[in-house]
């Protein structure tokens, strides 16, 4: 009989009652943290209006998509918004779309949904490593109560079924270490094959698997590689070919946004605290990892963190690049507890340093319920806002008003428009020397736009350089406004001072 099917305590009522106590712990913390799930699925459904930008640009590609407008538009001409990732996603959403939910909500579905895989995923996986029925309850919750992924689920962007795949790829992985058979291996290629069909950038399980089977077993390494590589490539030359260069222009040339290391500040600001706990527990395990050699999953750890430092700095990077390390990191902690006999220690009252883990794992658990405490008030806050916002800026997005510049994508996501600009990106691309700003310039001039909303007056000096995460247009097309638009109506929105509302002038 396994660890797993019995009790870990021992025979003394003191071993007993703490075992007890423990489980307690844990089933009260589990139920906090699926009455936080289910909240933010019910705040999934309530919700209307876009959480990120982000969020309006994926949506508005599938729809488009789905409507046969097309994605990877070739980006020397309109429309300039930047089809960032590789085309799962998209497909999935204008699916859903077509079948009649609406666009953000079919996104939504799918991100939340992974999140549950993601966990019953990591249960397994800890199960199968461990044997150890305690360590993979306590892996599994603090994974479940991470703040950020539940905050990330209920958002309908590309990231968290990339790493559900990704998971479910090193679950099989590890299914094929233990037993050696072909067929979890067969899964392992399907799957990061999925996940790198979602995001390009779902590279850490990918390369962990094939550096460790490259080491162990080069031929079936080869075979591996050709089954993930051959499929990829002829996607990426297919879509290429189909887009007219667009598809390579658009993933790879249009996603080098400048780096900046007060961003990468920023992130680490925030990784510190919402995963330090996870942190401290899992690098008490690392000598455990390495006794033996390096162990598979400290690499896919160390492999998803430096994909972390290395992309996390990008202007327009946000905390949804923290998702598979902080996945990892729980796995790790779920596996440590157990290499190092936490829970047995524990029960005993023993004097170790091990015990002491119990304090890094309250934090966790503890912190991060208030963290998504927050975010759920905050993004109720925000939505009800939006529709606020919504309710007044809806008569300037009639089809009537004609062309619209935005730096506002959610409400014309909602009123059923097509993006023609996605500010931020446009902007950064602009300043590189990788777009032509004249085309956009030039409508400008010629007053085409029927509105333009900014997030800023355009008439009034700004105080220091633009922020440069602020979405906004090139200093030219800006002084165009100046002269070719009147301002029309000011509008309070959750973001910034709200919107800016200007028609050309003489209508």
């Amino acid at each position: 009989m396994t660890q797993l099917e019995t009790p870990l305590a021992g025979t003394s009522p003191r071993e007993l009652r703490m075992e007890r106590y423990v489980r307690r712990f844990l089933l009260v913390s589990t139920g906090a943290v699926a009455l936080t799930l289910a909240a933010h699925l019910a705040l999934l459904f309530w919700s209307r209006h876009e959480f990120t930008q982000a969020e309006s640009v994926v949506a508005n590609h599938s729809r488009n998509l789905a409507t046969g407008f097309g994605i990877y538009h070739r980006l020397d001409r309109y429309p300039y918004t930047v089809t960032a990732y590789m085309p799962c996603f998209y497909l999935l959403q204008a699916a859903a779309y077509r079948l009649g939910l609406p666009i953000f909500l079919a996104g939504r579905i799918f991100s939340f949904a992974a999140l549950l895989g993601v966990l019953v995923v990591a249960r397994r996986l800890l199960a199968l490593l461990t044997e150890d029925r305690l360590a993979t309850w306590t892996g599994t919750l603090l994974i479940a109560s991470t703040a950020n992924l539940a905050a990330w689920a209920t958002v309908g962007q590309i990231d968290m079924l990339g790493v559900f795949f990704s998971l479910f790829a090193v679950y099989q992985y590890f299914r094929y270490r233990k037993t050696r058979k072909p067929r979890p291996l067969v899964w392992t290629g399907c799957f990061l094959a999925l996940a790198l069909s979602t995001k390009q950038t779902m590279l850490a399980a990918a390369g962990t698997i094939c550096l460790f089977l490259l080491i162990e077993e080069r031929r079936r390494a080869a075979i591996l590689l050709a089954a993930i590589g051959v499929p990829l490539a002829t996607l990426v030359l297919a879509l290429n070919h189909w887009t007219a260069g667009g598809f390579v222009e658009n993933v790879l040339w249009a996603n080098l946004n400048p780096f900046s290391f007060r961003k990468l500040l920023e992130h680490l600001r925030y990784l510190a605290p919402a995963a330090g706990g996870l942190i401290v527990i899992a690098l008490a395990g690392a000598p455990a990892a390495f006794r033996r050699g390096l162990h598979p999953l400290y690499m896919y750890l160390a492999a998803s963190a430096l994909l972390l430092l290395a992309t996390s700095s990008k202007i327009g990077s946000d905390l949804n690049y923290h998702l598979e390390t902080m996945v990892v990191l729980g796995i790790c902690a779920g596996w440590t507890l157990h290499q190092l006999r936490f829970f047995p220690l524990s029960f005993r009252g023993s004097p170790s340093a091990v015990t002491l883990l119990q304090i890094p794992l309250l934090f966790h658990i503890v912190l991060n319920l208030v963290i998504s405490g927050r975010v759920l008030l905050e993004k109720a806050v925000s939505e009800t806002l939006h529709r606020a916002e919504y309710a007044q800026l809806q008569p300037y997005l009639a089809a009537d008003r004609g062309r619209i510049l935005s730096v506002q994508l959610g409400p014309l996501v909602q009123a059923g428009r097509r993006l023609e600009v996605e500010p931020l990106i446009y902007t950064l691309l602009v300043e590189a020397g990788r777009l032509d700003p004249e085309p956009v310039l030039r409508d400008l001039s010629e007053k085409r736009f029927g509105l333009v909303l900014l997030y800023e007056d355009v008439f009034q000096p700004r105080n220091g350089p633009r922020p440069p995460e602020l979405p906004s247009l090139p200093p030219s097309q800006l002084e165009a406004i100046r002269r070719n638009y009147r301002f029309v109506e000011h509008i309070d929105g959750p973001f910034l001072q709200g919107d800016y509302l200007y028609s050309p002038t003489g209508n």
